[in-house]
């Protein structure tokens, strides 16, 4: 039988659903459970469903035993172990219901499916392009609904869906649980956990407070402020200001670019661009479409590297290709360096809300790498769909100079210059 907070929620599902719910309240067990139910008085043909987890290997450790434990005494049931993939025959219709486990951290994996529902857990974690970009287009022609579950870090995208969720009650559901007024965990076990955990671990994990201090992230609280300082808002490009570029070549030529223009007393930033698989003639191209006036195009480090083929430096080519004039940053000897300097300039920003948004959300979800044997927070960055946004944005911190970076003075060439390390603050 369900908890009672859990059968509120079977009865007040509509199409879209945010849930914000504590830890250990039982939010996936729920979902798995609406999920089964919606499948099986599906008539429409052969139903497919989806629970998608931050990752696959999540999807696997947190759902797979759910899944295949409620559809146990099912008819037709059977599990295929290698695929993670659940399929209900049904005789009187010729065909089947199948239910997909899957990570977003491989969005083309999901392309064009089609589903009849979803599940996104821990919504929060995930690339947000994983929903507009991919999942919403599965739903549209068969109608299929959505459920968003997660616990709060912070005011990202997860909290944004939440309150879409509460603006648009016709189609959205939004709902929070909060610890202390569900009565799900003993209230001993709470004040335990409360002598164990900061406040803000607390608030956060388990009274769903998105505006907690997030453990582990970088730049929450400098974002945060931005945001309570009206500095993340309309900020329109200014045609008589110069536009600096400030880049992540990442790998397997995954790229990231903030346009920044200078107005004498904050960096007003218009711009963030981010794309996988393109070269560097197609960015060369789309930033020659649009309006802007470049001064210098900063690059990390790594933009000195040589080409095997040609065996000139990348930044090179890049000029030769129209995208000039470049400038190769120096490379930082201690992380921590890089992370400060973001910080600094971080606070003389403004950025533009909307044509910034992937970029924001990169610099708020920006964390460190948990290690999960030692109980403790690694010096290094978890590497995910957050990192070439805010190492694109260290190529701005540890790159920027309010006067030459915007200016196409000749003197200032652009010549890569070194400072010497054996540690990658880009990696």
């Amino acid at each position: 039988m369900p908890r009672k907070h859990q059968t509120i929620l079977h009865n007040a599902f509509k199409r879209f659903n945010v849930i914000a719910a504590h830890r250990r309240f039982g939010k996936t067990v729920c979902c798995i459970n609406e999920l089964i139910d919606q499948a099986l008085h599906n008539e429409l043909k052969n139903p497919h469903y989806a629970y998608i987890a931050p990752t696959y290997g999540q999807a696997e450790k947190i759902a797979w035993e759910y899944l295949k434990n409620y559809c146990e005494g099912v008819p037709g049931y059977k599990a295929h172990e290698g695929k993670l993939r659940v399929t209900i025959s049904r005789p009187n219709t010729r065909d089947a219901i199948t239910v997909w486990l899957l990570g977003a951290e491989n969005p083309d994996s999901i392309r064009g499916m089609y589903m009849d529902g979803v599940i996104l857990d821990e919504f929060g974690e995930m690339n947000p392009a994983i929903w507009s970009q991919v999942v919403r287009q599965c739903l549209t022609d068969r109608h299929g609904w959505a459920i968003f579950i997660g616990t709060p870090k912070g005011t990202n995208e997860f909290y944004n869906k939440y309150k879409f969720a509460l603006s648009h009650s016709a189609t959205w559901y939004a709902a929070i649980f909060k610890a202390s007024d569900t009565n799900i965990i003993p209230k001993s076990e709470l004040i335990a956990l409360k002598l164990e955990m900061t406040d803000d671990e607390y608030n956060q994990e388990m009274e769903c407070d998105f505006k907690a201090a997030l453990t582990g992230m970088y730049f929450s609280k400098e974002m945060a402020l931005l945001r309570e300082g009206g500095r993340i808002c309309s900020v329109p490009h200014n045609s008589r200001l110069p536009v600096a570029t400030f880049w992540d070549l990442g790998i397997s030529d995954e790229m990231a670019v903030w346009f920044v223009q200078w107005d004498g007393s904050n960096y007003n930033v218009i711009k963030y661009m981010e794309e996988a698989g393109k070269g560097i003639d197609w960015w060369a191209k789309e930033l020659s479409k649009l309006p802007f006036n470049y001064a210098r195009h900063h690059w990390p480090h790594d933009g000195s590297q040589r080409e095997l083929t040609s065996g000139k430096e990348r930044w090179i080519l890049a000029e030769e290709m129209g995208l000039r004039p470049i400038d190769v940053v120096n490379r930082v000897r201690i992380k921590g360096d890089a992370i400060d300097a973001v910080r600094t300039i971080i606070s003389l920003c403004r950025f533009d809300e909307k044509n910034c948004e992937k970029g924001i959300y990169c610099l708020e979800n920006y964390q460190r790498e948990w290690d999960a044997k030692n109980k403790v927070f690694k010096k290094s960055p978890k590497h995910n769909w957050a990192s070439h946004g805010a190492d694109a944005f260290s190529t701005f911190g540890v790159g920027v100079d309010s006067r030459l970076s915007f200016s196409k003075d000749s003197a200032y060439n652009s010549s890569a210059c070194y400072a010497e390390a054996d540690y990658n603050e880009f990696e």
